[in-house]
Order: structure tokens, then sequence, then C-alpha cells
């Protein structure tokens, strides 16, 4: 399967440890689309299920339409991004809109310390 950057993918993400994100749910890719062409692992940052209270913290990226084609109301939580293997990739199951990108890159830029608080 091709991944480009700002696929959203079914990913699943067991076995896991502590807080790291649980079950096959919906990942956006972040990597960059030479090292989703030619590597085996994927970063992505897993999505939740959207609430206002979510949507409003820095680190989280609002994905209801039109900001995504996903049929649920999500946002991604750039505070868990994750690097898996290609084998845990489950389906395709949409893609982010360059909005969305944009601000998942501010977001992932503020939870790793290159952008201003």
């Amino acid at each position: 399967m091709a991944i480009r950057r700002g696929d959203i993918l079914w990913i699943c993400c067991d076995p896991s440890l502590g807080v790291e994100p649980k079950k096959t749910r919906t990942c956006v890719v972040v990597s960059n689309d030479i090292a989703n062409q030619f590597g085996q692992a994927i970063t992505v940052v897993p999505t939740q299920e959207f609430t206002a209270e979510r949507a409003a913290r820095s680190y989280m990226v609002d994905l209801r339409r039109p900001r995504s084609s996903l049929e649920s109301d999500r946002v991604a939580n750039a505070s868990m991004v994750m690097t898996y293997d290609r084998d845990r990739v489950v389906g395709r199951a949409g893609r982010a809109s360059s909005e969305a990108m944009s601000d998942l890159e501010r977001a992932l830029g503020m939870h790793l310390g290159f952008a201003p608080l």
C-alpha cells in the first residue's frame, strides 16, 4: 500500500504499555513521503474521539469534516506521536486536509519544543 504524509490509516497499536495508544485506531501519517515510500516504519499521530475540551488543547488538532475525510469526529493528539512498523497498518481510513496538516505541524512543533509556547 502506498502511504503518504496526511493519510489517515487504521493501525493496530497493540500490544501497548501504560499510556500508549491501545487497540486498532486511526492515526495521521506525519513522516515524510521519501521515508514512507522506502522505509519499513511510519511515524503517526493517533486520534481520539472529538470533544470540545480536547479540541481546545494546543497539542490537539480537530479532524472533523471538512478538515479530514473521516466519517467520525476525531482529534489528532500530537503529544502521542509514535513510530510503527508498516506491518501494523490494517487499512486506509481517510485523509487530512492541508489546513489540518498545517495545524498538526504546529502542534507537533509545540509538543517537541521546536516552536514557542
